[in-house]
């Protein structure tokens, strides 16, 4: 029987400041005057650390308009549901940047509460709703999106015409987009990866897959980056 992360919805968690820096292999130097979002960010603290270093960012999730307590309390359920589902897997993560689910969790707490923080204060102003396919935002409103954990890993749920609809809003509304991981919750290359590769390659200035310093889901060390 195949091995697979087994849940059965889209789970509200999220990865720090110091995860998205090496899954998208960012510098604060790269990040330096340009205005990003985090797409589809779920309970990540991108949005509140990179903001604590003067930087424009800002995130969008369709659970944004959720009042902050109940919006914890769903962090708190589905870190709890998906720990429950690792049990057994194990041998599917590498455990280098974290070294036991005990770390793992509680780095996954200590962002959720990092971002439930400055989502209390900022909700509407850092933090927008949208639901993909649709973006609220205007043509070139920014210069980096970057979108962790969504597209790809829930291939088995998300058609191909959602994945390929989304990453062209993605691309209307800022010069470069940044999708990690490009495996689904069975831990393989999704299939649908070359077929997006397929439909821009002659559409846009550069495609590439890249490897980047972060692996946590085995096999999971690789990023698409697109510029139109």
């Amino acid at each position: 029987m195949e091995k697979k992360f087994n849940i059965d919805k889209i789970v509200f968690v999220g990865r720090s400041y110091d995860e998205y820096m090496k899954m998208f292999d960012l510098s604060l130097d790269y990040l330096k005057n340009n205005k990003i979002l985090d797409c589809a960010s779920g309970a990540s603290s991108f949005t509140a650390e990179l903001s604590k270093k003067g930087y424009d960012v800002i995130a969008t999730d369709v659970l944004y308009d959720i009042d902050p307590d109940v919006l914890e309390a769903k962090c708190e359920n589905d870190l709890s549901n998906v720990m429950q589902t690792l049990f057994g897997i194990e041998d599917m993560y590498v455990w280098n940047y974290f070294k036991t689910p005990g770390e793992l969790i509680k780095h996954r707490k200590a962002t959720y509460k990092a971002f439930i923080n400055h989502y209390r204060n900022e909700r509407g102003n850092k933090y927008i709703k949208s639901k993909l396919p649709k973006l609220p935002f205007k043509d070139d409103e920014f210069s980096l999106v970057l979108s962790s954990h969504f597209l790809f890993l829930y291939d088995d749920r998300l058609s191909y015409e959602f994945h390929e609809d989304s990453i062209k809003e993605m691309l209307r509304i800022s010069r470069e987009i940044r999708i990690f991981p490009l495996i689904g919750l069975n831990g393989k290359k999704s299939l649908f990866v070359d077929k997006i590769i397929d439909s821009l390659i002659n559409k846009v200035n550069d495609l590439e897959i890249m490897k980047v310093p972060y692996e946590f889901m085995r096999g999971g060390n690789e990023m698409i980056k697109i510029k139109k």
